[in-house]
């Protein structure tokens, strides 16, 4: 579908008057709805439910949500099958996969740390975890169900206590699944999006073939993560 938010915003100015000057702005408080001709114009019929969720928002925060679930097609099933068979060339996946997040994150600075909001993917197997990352990374996250999120790492002065606030070990993210997902710095995972994605060592293998099929996603190995997020 394209960067589908752009589209309807095109859409939209359609129906604007034009200022002396030539130039056309989008009224303060205009909401996105499915009742606007010039959105129906632009959305496919055949999945006018999926919107539906959207309707009365802020209409360019939900052009925003949608150019970021429509900017990448995701891997298929068979696609997904594959990448997994390449992460795992025929052989049943270690017990003790995934255990560099929990390693090499400990030496991430929470001063640092604490600057990104994340969210660790340690739900389900490990296939599993590789269909919900696509998924995500797919169709964005749904605001209408719950998604937990935590600091990348904190301060320790300040583990104590917030851990069992947050439902989380230690305070921050869960670092023991095959994923960490995490938003742009200073901003929730709810409002910038997935912006950067820890990728554990169950699926190193997969890095490059994840950051062509989701080029607007920076994808970091997990012994690499401390000294990018640092940078960063």
């Amino acid at each position: 579908m394209g960067n589908l938010g752009k589209v309807i915003l095109a859409g939209i100015k359609k129906g604007l008057p034009i200022s002396t000057n030539g130039t056309q702005h989008l009224p303060a408080k205009i909401k996105f709805s499915l009742k606007n001709p010039y959105i129906l114009e632009v959305l496919p019929e055949s999945s006018l439910d999926k919107f539906i969720k959207l309707e009365g928002k802020d209409l360019k925060s939900a052009c925003e949500i949608l150019d970021r679930s429509t900017i990448a097609k995701g891997f298929d099933k068979g696609e997904l099958k594959a990448l997994y068979k390449k992460a795992f060339p025929n052989i049943k996946p270690s017990s003790d996969v995934n255990l560099d997040a929990m390693v090499y994150l400990n030496s991430l600075s929470g001063e640092i740390g604490q600057k990104f909001d994340a969210h660790g993917m340690a739900k389900g197997n490990l296939s599993e975890q590789l269909s919900e990352l696509n998924f995500l990374l797919s169709n964005g996250i749904d605001k209408t169900k719950n998604f937990f999120t935590a600091p990348l790492a904190i301060p320790k002065d300040l583990i104590q206590g917030v851990g069992a606030g947050l439902g989380t070990s230690g305070g921050c993210a869960y670092r023991n699944g095959s994923f960490i997902l995490v938003g742009e710095k200073s901003k929730l995972i709810e409002d910038s999006g997935i912006k950067h994605v820890i990728v554990n060592d169950a699926y190193y293998k997969i890095i490059d073939d994840l950051q062509r099929r989701f080029p607007e996603v920076n994808f970091v190995r997990a012994d690499k993560a401390t000294a990018y997020f640092s940078r960063l």
